[in-house]
């Protein structure tokens, strides 16, 4: 959440928004607003939207910067733990549950339309890790 003044604010980042401080900070770079952003489970964005300038309080969550690290194949398709720009654009829940990332031709994934890209959370009932 945050919200703020004129211009849409709202509660999210968008598409066009111009970034200009982060914690009061200001930023003239992506190098810049990352390092800003570093000791902080949240930062306070000052953003300008359709010309009118705005606050938003955006979480900040760690990552150890290496992406995927483990695989596992399974009928046909690897699975993964979902990665975190899958989880931030498609309202997956934040624990449990396997993304697959792939599907070979011709593999049982394939003959039961086991799509990739889908969330998987239980197996015959048994939750995924």
């Amino acid at each position: 959440g945050g919200g703020g003044g004129g211009g849409g604010g709202g509660g999210a980042l968008r598409g066009g928004d111009l970034l200009l401080t982060v914690d009061g900070s200001p930023v003239r770079s992506l190098n810049e607003a990352e390092a800003a952003s570093q000791a902080s489970a949240s930062v306070q964005l000052g953003v300008v939207r359709d010309g009118a300038p705005f606050a938003v309080t955006a979480p900040m969550l760690p990552s150890d910067g290496l992406g995927t690290t483990r695989v596992l194949g399974w009928a046909g398709l690897l699975l993964q733990e979902t990665p975190d720009a899958v989880r931030a654009q498609r309202s997956v829940p934040a624990q449990g549950g396997v993304y697959a990332s792939y599907r070979f031709y011709g593999s049982p994934s394939s003959r039961y339309d086991l799509s990739p890209t889908s969330h998987i959370i239980e197996v015959d009932s048994v939750p995924t890790p």
